[in-house]
């Protein structure tokens, strides 16, 4: 089982799950966190200006800066092996770009995007590289493929998911970065992207590998409760927090419905990720830190009460 680190951490289970020792280690405190892959990424809220990876010892790996004088990394994501991925805005250049780094915050290879300006980024199963952005050269009147695919080599292996095919009404096209946050998710069959398409409420997008598109759903509840989603199991299960809820804290997505369902059943903490089909759940009381594995079959749709 793989650790993280706090002030005081424990690696610690939901009932539902196998039970092992749980694992202690001394570091620093993390107030936002992003689980990626058996890794945790953290940031130095508020001002996030270091993101700091942590290896599955549950001890911090490296800590960069989030952005230098001519860029800025936006957003990160971390492979199954350690490759680290951080993608880059250009604060003068309409050139982007991916840096890969190893376990010791050292850049092994940049892969260069050229005018397409990725905004966030996730590794597939298959170790290649997925990302949304933008083409920087578009004036909001020409028409663009949303979803690059790279390798880590560097080689663009396609590109899908067309601005018009989205259906978006917004004047100009908006991709955004989230410093501390993730708006891009994959599965074993499925990508998953959280957009704004329209002004106001959001919209969850699903697109194939082959780049087909799957579905969009409004973020939202049965009774127009917004929703950010959190995480994406390996099987494809979606889930989203719930903003202004009394009863549950979560949803999930229904795809034969095509809505999302509010769930009980969750452990306390906060939802930063899922390890397989499992969801991570992080806790942060007074010096202890600790991540709950919880199966996702484990939390149940919310009843209607009687």
């Amino acid at each position: 089982m793989r650790a993280v680190s706090g002030l005081f951490l424990s690696l610690a289970l939901v009932p539902a799950c196998v039970a092992q020792t749980p694992v202690a280690t001394q570091s620093e405190n993390l107030p936002v966190a992003v689980y990626s892959n058996g890794y945790l990424l953290s940031w130095d809220s508020p001002q996030h200006t270091q993101v700091t990876l942590h290896g599955r010892d549950g001890k911090p790996a490296f800590s960069v800066p989030e952005g230098t004088g001519a860029s800025s990394r936006v957003i990160w994501a971390v492979d199954s092996d350690g490759v680290v991925a951080g993608d880059y805005r250009p604060r003068r250049l309409m050139e982007g770009r991916i840096d890969l780094l190893d376990l010791t915050g050292i850049v092994t290879r940049t892969i260069s995007t050229g005018s397409y300006i990725p905004q966030q980024v996730v590794f597939a199963p298959d170790h290649t590289i997925w990302t949304v952005g933008y083409n920087a050269q578009n004036d909001g009147a020409q028409d663009f493929n949303v979803l690059h695919h790279y390798a880590r080599t560097g080689e663009e292996l396609g590109q899908a998911l067309s601005w018009s095919q989205i259906g978006g009404n917004l004047k100009h096209p908006v991709i955004e970065s989230i410093r501390g946050g993730q708006l891009l998710y994959i599965a074993n069959d499925r990508i998953g992207w959280n957009a704004a398409l329209h002004p106001g409420s959001r919209t969850w997008i699903e697109i194939s590998f082959s780049g087909v598109l799957l579905g969009k759903y409004a973020l939202k509840t049965a009774d127009g409760l917004a929703l950010w989603p959190v995480a994406m199991t390996a099987s494809g299960n979606a889930y989203a927090q719930i903003f202004k809820s009394r009863s549950a804290r979560f949803a999930v997505l229904d795809r034969s419905k095509g809505v999302w369902q509010k769930v009980v059943g969750d452990p306390s903490g906060v939802l930063i990720g899922s390890e397989g089909d499992n969801l991570v759940f992080f806790n942060l009381e007074g010096a202890r830190t600790t991540l709950k594995f919880a199966p996702s079959g484990s939390l149940r749709v919310e009843q209607p009460q009687q």
